[in-house]
């Protein structure tokens, strides 16, 4: 986990390409676009294995489990996400920030089941749920499926309510679905709260455990040599790397595919949202060489997975509430859109389908989890076989459109 001198060196040459990319990134051709995807992607994977041993040691020194570290190193890793959600507001992209978030949490599903396929192999058995993840993480995932699964319905409603005023109406006006902003603060809140049941939880289970061990007369548990300053400065700086690096993909596909017209916002989403998970993945791919790597990296891959469709979604969403109060075009002061519109054509609900998918998704994760506490093989491959499903679907809309 310790910076080598060669770490120093190597990372002092990555940070300076990042600066440079950043300063001229307007100006790039298509050719030192791919160079700097390329670079964002060694970038990324250096620092999440940095970010990984980091976690690890600090969750030792808090008492924290293996998979309450993945969810807290999920924070930081998703904070690509919510940067670029949040500049494209700043644009007046709202359409195209949503459905950015909302493809890349098809992306944390995707790794998700090539995590229990992996880990399959790697324990050679089936991978034993925490009984932490049945206590705690099952109950967000119930509230996620209602939240998600209600956005869905209401949104499908409203969408053959607006077909069927443009073809009675004659005038051709009718209302756009939104989601109103409300429904995005309790979205926010109820992330927060799983957070906050989640770290009292563990620090329930700590303080029993160490009641036990001092009444079994076990010695108390030598925490990591690695001192305090240096392990804060060590996270800070992986961190800091992994969302610059998450910036410096994303930005790299956005300019390389804004050169080519025949490209719309949504298929930018699909490929930025593909781009901007790198870092996530990463961290989950690396944790499994480590023990309890499997544990952190299902945390990382859950919690993220309900971080974008409930903490990130309803911040960018309340970004955009914002944004309309300070007049910026494209935002709308009732809401967030549900669907895509264009002109003189039938609305198209690719964000509906997308919010629909995760609706199913999600509900095969819970079932997944709580049959038999078990993730074997055959429902890692049926949850990865399904997202696959869902990009081919997805993909050959947006193709078409």
């Amino acid at each position: 986990m310790k910076f080598s001198n060669l770490d120093k060196v190597l990372f002092s040459i990555l940070a300076a390409l990042i600066v440079l990319f950043n300063l001229f990134k307007e100006s790039l051709d298509p050719l030192l676009l791919v160079f700097f995807m390329f670079i964002g992607l060694v970038i990324a994977i250096l620092a999440s294995e940095k970010a990984v041993g980091g976690v690890e040691i600090l969750g030792k020194k808090l008492g924290l489990t293996p998979y309450v570290s993945g969810v807290l190193s999920s924070l930081a890793s998703n904070s690509p996400e919510l940067a670029i959600g949040a500049f494209a507001i700043l644009s007046g992209k709202v359409e195209f920030a949503i459905a950015f978030i909302i493809i890349a949490t098809g992306f944390n599903i995707l790794m998700l089941g090539l995590l229990v396929i992996i880990g399959n192999f790697k324990r050679k058995g089936a991978i034993i749920i925490p009984e932490e993840v049945i206590d705690v993480e099952v109950p967000i995932v119930r509230v996620a499926i209602v939240i998600v699964g209600s956005i869905f319905v209401y949104g499908i409603v409203l969408f053959v309510l607006e077909v069927f005023e443009i073809a009675t109406s004659p005038s051709g006006e009718h209302t756009i679905p939104l989601l109103p902003y409300e429904a995005n603060v309790i979205m926010v809140l109820v992330y927060i709260l799983y957070l906050f049941f989640i770290l009292r939880h563990n620090l329930q289970k700590k303080t029993r455990s160490n009641l036990d061990s001092q009444e079994k007369g076990e010695p108390h548990v030598i925490e990591p040599s690695v001192s305090r300053n240096y392990l804060i400065f060590v996270l800070v700086v992986a961190f800091a790397m992994i969302f610059f690096a998450g910036e410096m993909i994303s930005s790299s596909v956005e300019h390389f595919l804004a050169q080519d017209p025949i490209f719309n916002e949504f298929q930018l989403a699909f490929f930025i949202g593909a781009a901007a998970s790198i870092p996530e993945h990463a961290i989950a791919l690396l944790a499994v060489r480590h023990e309890g790597g499997i544990e952190l990296g299902l945390g990382n891959l859950i919690a993220g997975s309900m971080q974008n469709l409930l903490l990130m979604t309803g911040l960018v969403s309340l970004f955009s509430y914002v944004a309309s109060l300070l007049g910026i075009p494209g935002n709308n002061p009732q809401g967030i859109p549900l669907i895509h519109e264009v002109a003189g054509e039938i609305p198209i609900p690719f964000l509906l389908v997308q919010f629909g998918f995760a609706w199913l998704l999600l509900f095969l994760i819970k079932s997944s989890m709580t049959d038999d506490r078990r993730l074997d093989v055959y429902e890692g491959f049926t949850i990865t076989v399904a997202q696959v499903f869902v990009f081919i679907i997805f993909l050959r809309g947006i193709l078409a459109f």
